[in-house]
């Protein structure tokens, strides 16, 4: 177990319980309710049940051959655990562990005995923690674990939620563990306990030597006085907050004073300090996309007004956003023609949309623009398809082939077919605020659709680049998909797709240069000389290439922008990454 160099502090785990609530929940998706039902458990030490907390994480450390119990966690999405970030660190030299070195387990509860029944056990892809955690001390003392694979939910495994309240002081709440026992040694079975959170200067004042030079607005001390407290074997693990029947992770535990007998085990007449959860939300949110918003902050109201009611446009708030907008469950693609492309299977792109100008029969797709649907109410398209003078209509979605009465794969026997497509009507627009169509920068909007999609087969949302990782992700190659002109001159009436690949910004500046536009950071520049390309038609469609989301998903990188001739030099897209901030922000339940 990793030790502070300061010899008043301690690494925390946990000595006695409290009860745990009865509690229901009929959406297995649903973070914060235990899937099974718990009794109530007696204070002092009472052992808890089976599944009563299915978020707790058991973290190891590998050391030769042998696996090491080193931490708690807390499960918060099938992809992540939060936990402190010195658990992560060799105890030892304090040198960051590899991946490798470390693994997780799920559904555990006695540390002696493996369930199979309940166990998963999954190997690290990422550890991720602040940047400016050091290792020095307990400031910033908190890492996401990414997954290499993903957590199954069951009766045992469950994410928790995530707490988003401004002040847990005076608010009791629940630590979980298999910390040391009032007894100095750690207990294999999960263990829980109540404790209130104090007000910092309690906190201070009851001795700072331990908490003088770490407590600020990253920190809280929660506990008693009276030895009900956390103590060795459960840094990481969190403490959580009742709220309408769902658990909230409020804080994660990280350290307490030591005792003065070189044992290095925590004084038990001490509070303990947490991480505090809310204060690293929109770090949080860059890394894993769980995000939360406080649906009562006011909106700014955007200039861009229509037929479609008042527009409301936000400038990009990372720390205020809707939770869980957009969905984990998108971008389905399995690889089995714009500009020398080839067409697109019924089924490929399901997120594609249609963005009409015209309902008059036979004139709907005489001029139009493509968009992406990104969840059950909103398509991300470009700015450019929603200008004043050009007001959409409708939308259509689930269409491949214009003019088609029923879109199908293959023939006879094999011939798999496609519901009818869907038009929806538009309940409001918002613009980038700062779009300029002279500097074509900000090209990006969002059309609010007037009742919720119901997915099917052929209408799918796409995923957007919604991690910190995938921000910063920059594929070898892209696919850009739509209905645009081709290399006959000719609109396509069948969706078409092509492989593009990204150019360097140097090159593009320089045939940019010519027409007076500037490369900005906001845009990427992919396509090669007299190579595949978007062009008219596909304004607003997607660029995009399959990558690990919640195992091996389509995500959206780019939106197309503009060119300067369809297929003759390279094109500029919108990057979708860029903006992840403004979708989040401009986005309502």
């Amino acid at each position: 177990m990793f030790r502070s160099q300061t010899s008043h502090l301690c690494i925390l785990g946990l000595i006695i319980f409290l009860r745990v609530r009865r509690t229901h929940q009929e959406n297995p998706l649903q973070c914060g309710i235990p899937q099974i039902s718990k009794t109530e458990l007696i204070v002092q030490g009472e052992d808890t049940a089976p599944g009563a907390w299915p978020w707790h994480v058991a973290i190891y450390h590998r050391k030769g051959r042998s696996d090491n119990y080193a931490c708690g966690g807390t499960l918060i999405s099938e992809q992540f655990v939060l936990t402190a970030a010195h658990c992560t660190i060799n105890p030892q030299n304090r040198y960051q562990l590899a991946n490798s070195r470390i693994f997780v387990r799920l559904g555990v509860h006695n540390l002696n005995v493996l369930n199979t029944q309940s166990l998963q056990q999954h190997e690290i892809y990422k550890i991720h923690k602040p940047n400016n955690f050091t290792g020095l001390d307990f400031r910033n003392d908190i890492a996401i674990l990414e997954l290499n694979t993903l957590a199954r939910f069951n009766d045992y495994v469950q994410p928790a939620c995530v707490s988003i309240s401004d002040s847990l002081t005076g608010q009791q709440g629940t630590v979980i563990g298999w910390g040391v026992t009032e007894d100095d040694v750690i207990s294999p079975i999960l263990k829980s306990t109540g404790m209130p959170v104090i007000d910092s200067i309690t906190c201070l004042t009851s001795n700072r030597a331990v908490f003088g030079k770490t407590l600020d607005r990253g920190i809280f001390c929660a506990g008693f006085l009276n030895g009900t407290n956390v103590c060795n074997g459960d840094s990481g693990g969190g403490i959580f907050f009742q709220v309408d029947n769902a658990w909230y992770l409020g804080g994660i535990v990280s350290y307490s004073q030591k005792r003065d007998d070189n044992s290095n085990l925590c004084q038990t007449n001490s509070f303990g300090a947490f991480t505090n959860v809310r204060a690293y939300l929109s770090w949080i949110s860059s890394v894993t996309n769980l995000t939360f918003h406080k649906v009562d902050d006011i909106l700014t109201e955007d200039d861009l007004r229509s037929d479609f009611g008042r527009c409301e446009a936000k400038e990009a708030d990372p720390s205020t956003v809707y939770p869980n907008l957009l969905p984990r469950n998108c971008g389905s693609y399995t690889p089995n023609r714009i500009i020398r492309g080839s067409k697109a299977d019924v089924f490929e792109f399901a997120w594609m949309a249609i963005v009409k100008y015209n309902v008059d029969p036979g004139k709907e797709f005489d001029n139009f623009c493509t968009g992406t649907l990104i969840n059950k109410r909103y398509v991300l398209t470009s700015a450019h398809c929603v200008k004043s003078s050009k007001m959409p209509i409708k939308v259509r979605l689930g269409e491949h082939t214009i003019g088609e009465d029923r879109d199908c794969n293959g023939e006879g026997a094999d011939k798999e077919c496609a519901p009818p497509v869907r038009d929806y009507g538009i309940e409001c627009i918002i613009r980038h605020q700062k779009y300029s169509p002279r500097s074509r920068l900000h090209n990006i909007a969002l059309i609010r659709l007037d009742r919720d999609v119901q997915f099917d087969d052929h209408i799918q949302p796409i995923c957007l680049p919604v991690t910190e990782s995938l921000m910063s992700h920059s594929p070898e190659k892209y696919i850009v998909s739509g209905w645009g002109v081709t290399e006959q001159d000719r609109h396509s009436k069948v969706l078409l797709k092509a492989v593009v690949i990204p150019a360097e910004r140097s090159s593009c500046q320089s045939w940019m240069d010519v027409a007076g536009w500037k490369l900005d950071a906001s845009q990427l520049c992919v396509g090669e000389v007299d190579g595949a390309d978007a062009c008219r038609g596909d304004g607003g469609g997607p660029l995009g290439y399959s990558a690990r989301l919640n195992g091996l998903r389509f995500v959206q990188f780019g939106i197309v922008s503009y060119g300067s001739g369809c297929g003759v030099l390279p094109s500029i897209y919108t990057n979708v990454a860029y903006y992840m901030p403004w979708i989040r922000a401009n986005m309502k339940p």
